[in-house]
């Protein structure tokens, strides 16, 4: 009787070490919280606005690109130009007049500043566009594919055969070779903790190795049109994939990269 008493606890004891296991393997590898307000603003800044930013920065460095971008993408014109001027004279962000900004707009200013300072996508030549040369590509995020059984989760870039494609960021080789509908592609799993995704690759680049370190710029392999993009026209099929499993629309930070790269 003691015997199967002692068995008892310890088959308890196994349980719970199990379940305690369980239940850290969980938190361990649990997605990422992302705030919900943070990608609906990111994607409704256009290009123009933060190369408009951008320039205003180079030419008054003083000011933070990140502070203007904040002020000009939340609030009309009558209100940016006050704020504007004062940034000129070198009055910090927390130190501005805010007179004729309400408490709930201000309120806003500052979240948009966080994000834009958190998630660095619009930092001048932090990411790099991925092809090298003359490409052109549309906003197609969200289009019908193999007749609507499902939706398109990423941007198309065109160019010649053979055209370079190169990693937009620095991070880690996660998927390499090839799968049905993206042919030869290659997947890094960014330093921001997000998923970058090549496909319809000519050829993956022969220096790539699974689990390896890759930089930004450095070459991930040539446009082609492997996989379901066999009857298509070369593209280059990118998207990215947040943490947390959701796919995003690439275009508006395409479009900024692609700034970059020609400035």
């Amino acid at each position: 009787m003691k015997i199967l008493s002692t068995f008892q606890r310890a088959l308890v004891q196994l349980s719970c070490l199990i379940l305690l296991a369980m239940v850290a393997w969980q938190v361990l590898h649990r997605s990422p919280s992302i705030p919900s307000d943070v990608y609906p603003y990111l994607s409704s800044i256009s290009p123009a606005l933060v190369k408009q930013c951008t320039q205003e920065n180079r030419l008054s460095p003083t000011i933070s690109w990140e502070d203007l971008l904040a002020i000009r993408s939340t609030l009309p014109e009558k209100d940016v130009q006050p704020l504007v001027n004062q940034l000129n004279l070198q009055v910090p962000f927390v130190d501005l007049n805010w007179a004729a900004v309400s408490a709930d707009t201000l309120r806003t200013v500052q979240r948009h500043r966080e994000i834009l300072k958190q998630y660095p996508y619009y930092q001048p030549n932090k990411y790099i566009f991925p092809v090298i040369g003359t490409t052109w590509f549309e906003d197609s995020f969200g289009a019908d594919r193999e007749g609507g059984k499902r939706s398109h989760e990423g941007t198309d870039l065109f160019a010649k055969e053979g055209t370079p494609i190169v990693s937009t960021c620095g991070g880690t080789v996660e998927q390499l070779g090839w799968n049905r509908l993206g042919g030869e592609r290659v997947g890094v799993r960014g330093d921001d903790g997000n998923y970058y995704y090549y496909a319809h690759l000519q050829y993956i680049s022969s220096t790539l190795v699974k689990g390896q370190r890759i930089e930004a710029g450095e070459s991930v392999g040539t446009m082609g049109h492997t996989g379901d993009a066999l009857t298509t026209p070369d593209h280059l099929h990118f998207g990215i994939e947040l943490s947390n499993g959701q796919w995003i629309n690439p275009y508006p930070f395409l479009a900024v990269w692609q700034h970059w790269s020609e400035y």
